[in-house]
């Protein structure tokens, strides 16, 4: 067997094997930088009121990230609030993601009480395991006026 052959097979395997590691068919996205976030995420985040420099309200939740920008956002039982759906981009210039996301509040009644919105800048690890940066939430009515805006950090720990 000649040498071009074995090489022209080894890069032909090489080929095929990148191909199916990335093929959208069997793992449900590409292999791009903006997939990296693609994953299960638990979050801690301390916030406060914007402008105090205070961040007493600690709250934890779960992200799911999905392939092609969507996330679904779980929290503990026991709030009256349902969980967030959201989206997420990602910059290539900047390697950064950012993060919007919404949910609904309840009274006890069942009746709606408005929603919050959190917005979150989000900077990967070198290691990929963890995404950290401000974020930004904004509590409104059920008319739709503003109720409260909170601000602080957030990190999250891939799971």
């Amino acid at each position: 067997m000649s040498l071009k052959l074995i090489l022209f097979g080894l890069a032909a395997m090489a080929t095929a094997s990148t191909a199916l590691a990335v093929d959208p068919w069997t793992t449900g996205g590409l292999n791009t930088p903006a997939n990296h976030i693609v994953g299960l995420w638990r979050t801690q985040a301390a916030v406060g009121p914007c402008g105090s420099g205070q961040t007493p309200i600690q709250i934890r939740n779960t992200l799911q990230f999905h392939a092609g920008g969507t996330l679904v956002e779980s929290v503990p039982p026991g709030i009256p609030r349902v969980e967030g759906l959201g989206t997420w981009k990602y910059n290539p210039d900047t390697r950064q993601w950012r993060l919007h996301l919404l949910f609904d509040w309840w009274l006890p009644d069942g009746s709606y009480d408005g929603y919050s919105t959190v917005d979150r800048k989000l900077l990967m690890s070198n290691d990929g395991k963890r995404i950290a940066g401000p974020v930004r939430s904004v509590r409104y009515a059920a008319n739709g006026s503003v109720i409260a805006e909170l601000c602080g950090h957030a990190v999250s720990t891939r799971q």
